[in-house]
């Protein structure tokens, strides 16, 4: 245990300690700590956080697989608006991607690009349509 300064060691402008045992030799904190071994231990390199959990991994693999066979399966657009290319390329969550729905393909909607763009700026008109459903009992 280092008790109290007796003078300047090597090190330029360090206070040197007195160690409590009468046999050791007075030196700064840095030289004394080094000759106990009892310096800090180093710091150990942070881990990232996962971005995807290893949970939603599996999900994203098994939703992959479930998209490609929905979208052959169903290769037309099913809303069909204006600006409709008729072909699905991307799949529509009626019920949002939460819990269980996320494989879910009842709640599934094959649609293009810009029917999805539609029913995703205009809410109210998808909930009169049946494109979404309202996750919430009102």
């Amino acid at each position: 245990m280092i008790k109290k300064v007796c003078g300047i060691c090597n090190n330029p402008n360090k206070p040197i300690w007195k160690a409590k045992t009468r046999d050791s030799p007075c030196m700064c904190k840095d030289c004394y700590n080094m000759e106990k071994g009892s310096q800090k231990p180093p710091i150990k390199a942070r881990v990232a956080i996962k971005k995807i959990s290893d949970k939603q991994a599996k999900i994203n693999v098994a939703y992959s697989a479930l998209r490609l066979q929905y979208l052959k399966m169903f290769p037309n657009c099913q809303v069909v608006s204006t600006d409709c290319t008729y072909v699905a390329t991307q799949i529509h969550h009626k019920m949002g991607r939460a819990k269980d729905h996320m494989l879910d393909t009842t709640t599934w909607l094959s649609i293009c690009h810009s029917c999805h763009e539609k029913v995703e700026l205009n809410p109210e008109w998808a909930y009169e349509k049946g494109y979404s459903i309202k996750r919430l009992n009102k």
